[in-house]
C-alpha cells in the first residue's frame, strides 16, 4: 500500500512540476521582446503616393512582447538584394512579363537607415521615413524598395519578420492604384453609318498629376492580365486641364483624334462629389477602322 501511495505522490509531483515548467515557458514567450518590421503575409507593405509631388511613406519597426521596453533600442536596416527575386519566383515563376521591379534610387530617398525605439515613448515602435517621387512610374508595374534588419543594439530579431518590401502605389485626384478605379460610361458609338448606345464600366489608371489612362471605345481589361501589346493598341490618355477642359491623346501606339464639340472634352465634379468626364474622340480599332465616341464618364465610389 505504501509503495502505491509513493508512486501516486511521485506522479502528482511530476505533473505539478511539468505544469510549472510549461507555465514558466509560456510566461517567457509572452514577455520575450523581439524586433521585427511590419508587413503583410507576403512581406510587402503598400502606400499610395500622389503623382506630381514628393511625399513621405514609412516602414514600421516594432518590438513585440507584453511588456514595454526598458531601454532604448537602435535598429539598423539595409537594402535587401534578394527579396524581389524571391518574390518574383514564388509569384510568377518564369513569366518575366509580370515581374516586380526594384524601385530605381532616383525615385526615393532614405536619409538614415537607423531608427530608435525609445524606452520613454508610450509606443513600442518607430518609423523609418522614405521620401518618394513617383513621377514617371508606370501604372502597369509593381515597384518595391526591399529592406531587411541588419542589426539591433539589444534584444532578438524575429527571423520570420525581419524584412519588408515597401511597395509604391500611384494616385492622383482622379484615380488610384490602391483599388481599381472604375468609371461608369454611357454614350454613343459610331462605326461608319451605324450608331449605337453604349453602357460600360471602364477601368481608369493614373499616369501623372492631371492625366488618366483608359482603353478607347468599349474595350475594357483586367489589370492583372493585360499585356503591353493590348495597351499599345488601345490605350489613350485624358489630360484634365486647370480650366476644366480635357485634351485627348495616345498613350503609346493607339491612333486617336479629339473631336471639337463645345458640349464635350470637359470635366466637372457633380453634386455627389464624383468626377465626370465628357469626351468626344475617334480612334482606330484593332482592325484599322475609325470608331467615333461621345461619352459621359462618371466616377464610381
Amino acid at each position: 500500500m505504501k509503495s502505491k501511495l509513493y508512486i501516486a505522490l511521485a506522479v502528482l509531483a511530476g505533473m505539478t512540476l511539468s505544469s510549472c515548467d510549461e507555465d514558466a515557458q509560456f510566461r517567457g514567450e509572452l514577455y520575450k521582446k523581439v524586433i521585427y518590421v511590419l508587413s503583410n503575409t507576403d512581406f510587402t507593405f503598400e502606400t499610395e503616393h500622389a503623382l506630381g509631388e514628393t511625399s513621405t511613406g514609412y516602414v514600421t519597426v516594432y518590438c513585440g512582447g507584453t511588456e514595454h521596453i526598458d531601454k532604448d533600442v537602435t535598429v539598423e536596416l539595409e537594402y535587401d538584394n534578394e527579396a524581389v527575386g524571391k518574390y518574383n519566383y514564388i509569384n510568377y515563376d518564369l513569366d518575366e512579363s509580370k515581374y516586380a521591379h526594384e524601385l530605381d534610387p532616383s525615385h526615393y530617398t532614405i536619409d538614415n537607415y537607423k531608427v530608435t525605439l525609445k524606452a520613454n515613448s508610450p509606443d513600442n515602435y518607430s518609423l523609418l521615413p522614405i521620401k518618394i517621387n513617383p513621377d514617371g512610374l508606370s501604372p502597369d508595374s509593381i515597384y518595391f524598395i526591399p529592406l531587411r534588419i541588419k542589426g539591433v543594439s539589444d534584444y532578438e530579431v524575429n527571423p520570420d519578420k525581419q524584412y519588408v518590401m515597401y511597395r509604391v502605389l500611384l494616385k492622383n485626384d482622379f484615380a488610384t492604384m490602391k483599388n481599381t478605379t472604375y468609371y461608369q460610361v454611357t454614350g454613343i458609338e459610331t462605326r461608319g453609318s451605324d450608331a449605337a448606345g453604349i453602357s460600360i464600366t471602364r477601368i481608369v489608371a493614373p499616369v501623372s498629376k492631371n492625366q488618366v489612362r483608359f482603353f478607347a471605345g468599349t474595350t475594357t481589361y483586367n489589370p492583372s492580365t493585360v499585356t503591353k501589346e493590348e495597351i499599345s493598341k488601345l490605350a489613350i490618355v485624358a489630360t484634365l486641364n486647370a480650366d476644366k477642359t480635357i485634351s485627348i491623346s495616345s498613350y503609346s501606339g493607339c491612333e486617336v483624334e479629339q473631336i471639337d464639340d463645345p458640349e464635350y472634352n470637359r470635366w466637372e465634379i457633380n453634386a455627389r462629389k464624383q468626377y465626370v468626364f465628357h469626351l468626344a474622340y475617334r480612334y482606330k480599332d484593332t482592325n484599322g477602322n475609325w470608331v467615333q465616341m461621345t461619352e459621359d464618364c462618371v466616377q464610381r465610389n
